[in-house]
């Protein structure tokens, strides 16, 4: 894949929307892609919530939700402004995770970001991807304009972070570097010399690192060098081992799906 033809923004309700909006408006212009909106709205429920429904409280959160959606398509509206009428919008009341994956069918890419919400449940990314098949860029919490100078990509050899490579090409081709890095005894110094090589041959700035011994965790180690590298982008793949046991046990996309700082694209 050379270029992102169709692009989704997650909409859904929250404090930080314009600027994620905004980030997707300029990323689609710089690839010519179409770009569709999507905005559900779910309500975080309590322990109390569950076990002694009620009706006016279901009542009261419906209109809560529906106020919010509205709030997000004026947002739209705001931030596309004489375009929004080209912009395609979805929305509805519904749990978000699985509501995004119904939508993304052919999209080449879901842009969503890495903000909290304290009155409604926003999509779990990770498994977006896992679910849909899509990739997913999340934005970390400091975001720039729509392209990446520097970019690491976390290597394993795993189908996932093939897929991960394979979707980020679109924008490893356009950075100024791209640092192929793996960790342990995982992976070889010879296999991310080849991978680094085979993104060279698409047009990529690519070299490798291997990090042989680390003090800690994989996903902190990688942390750390795309922190001395400047890197504003990490790819990675998810759930390269069983998606439950990685829930239980832990593991990078466990890690990566609590450090909101750094933007992320992760496939599956």
């Amino acid at each position: 894949m050379t270029k992102f033809c169709e692009i989704v923004v997650d909409a859904c309700p929250r404090k930080n929307l314009t600027d994620t909006l905004q980030f997707a408006r300029e990323m689609a212009n710089a690839f010519d892609a179409k770009i569709s909106v999507a905005s559900y709205a779910w309500p975080k429920t309590s322990m109390k919530d569950v076990l002694a429904p009620s009706v006016f409280w279901a009542e009261e959160q419906a209109r809560l939700m529906e106020r919010a959606l509205a709030s997000s398509r004026t947002i739209v509206d705001e931030v596309f402004g004489a375009d929004s009428d080209q912009v395609h919008w979805c929305s509805g009341i519904g749990e978000p995770t699985a509501s995004m994956q119904a939508h993304l069918l052919t999209a080449d890419l879901l842009i969503t970001d890495s903000s909290e919400e304290e009155e409604s449940v926003l999509p779990n990314p990770a498994h977006v991807a896992l679910g849909s098949g899509v990739p997913v860029l999340r934005l970390g919490r400091s975001f720039g304009k729509a392209h990446f100078s520097r970019i690491l990509v976390a290597w394993k050899d795993t189908a996932q972070a093939r897929r991960a490579v394979h979707d980020a090409l679109p924008l490893l081709v356009r950075a100024e570097s791209v640092s192929v890095v793996g960790v342990g005894d995982e992976v070889s110094s010879e296999r991310l010399d080849a991978v680094a090589a085979h993104l060279r041959c698409h047009g990529a700035k690519a070299q490798y690192l291997h990090i042989p011994n680390t003090t800690g965790d994989a996903c902190s180690s990688l942390l750390d060098q795309a922190r001395r590298e400047q890197a504003e982008l990490i790819v990675t793949g998810v759930f390269g081992r069983n998606s439950l046991a990685e829930r239980v046990f832990g593991g990078v996309t466990s890690e990566m799906l609590s450090n909101a700082e750094i933007c992320w694209f992760m496939s599956h």
